[in-house]
């Protein structure tokens, strides 16, 4: 009897441990008062959909929906490119049925690599030679705020602070638990990030 109460009490623990995780994500975004000098962010296409515009081939929105298509075609979105790695079907259950090109490169909010972010941007890059190209994960915010600060500084060269500014004070709905992603933008990942890029490069001339 004792040993089942153990087991009960240890099971307790887990399941208020998993629930303040959880409250920690949901709750403990960037703050709420208004950046100054933000002409140059995202210019915002849909507030419902957490869409924006990156520049004139380049958008980030949030995991979309059906009712979403027409937006998308009215924004001649050509590839959409998907970093859940969880429902990662989502996508070809909502749009499979049309023309645009849906792209899965999943990431793990909690364990991002600059091989990882260098072959996202590359893939971007590419799909853009073709049209308009859509990125998200299922906020918008994070991993999605994650390769567009990373974007900005590689192929916009953006200063790497401005790029991170954005990343979490826009509006975006960033969460500052993931520490990782605040820590990822350092010189020395942006610059193995640009080396891996022109790596590629190099071997497709």
């Amino acid at each position: 009897m004792q040993q089942t109460h153990f087991n009960l009490y240890k099971m307790s623990k887990n399941v208020l441990f998993a629930l303040t995780a959880f409250s920690l994500v949901a709750c403990t975004t960037t703050p709420s008062e208004p950046p100054k000098n933000t002409e140059h962010w995202a210019t915002l296409i849909s507030e419902q959909e957490n869409l924006y515009q990156i520049d004139n081939k380049f958008y980030r929105s949030e995991q979309l929906e059906p009712q979403s298509e027409t937006l998308l075609n009215k924004l001649n979105i050509h590839t959409i490119v998907n970093l859940r790695f969880f429902d990662r079907n989502d996508d070809k259950q909502a749009f499979g049925h049309t023309k645009i090109n849906l792209i899965n490169t999943p990431l793990l909010t909690w364990s991002i690599s600059p091989d990882e972010v260098a072959d996202i941007l590359w893939q971007i890059k590419q799909y853009k030679k073709n049209g308009a190209v859509l990125v998200h994960c299922y906020h918008g915010a994070d991993r999605t705020g994650l390769i567009v600060a990373s974007y900005r500084v590689i192929y916009q060269h953006w200063d790497l602070n401005e790029a991170k500014r954005e990343m979490q004070q826009g509006p975006y709905g960033y969460h500052s638990v993931w520490k990782n992603i605040d820590n990822f933008f350092t010189q020395e990942n942006m610059a193995k990030i640009k080396a891996e890029l022109d790596k590629r490069s190099n071997t497709t001339k």
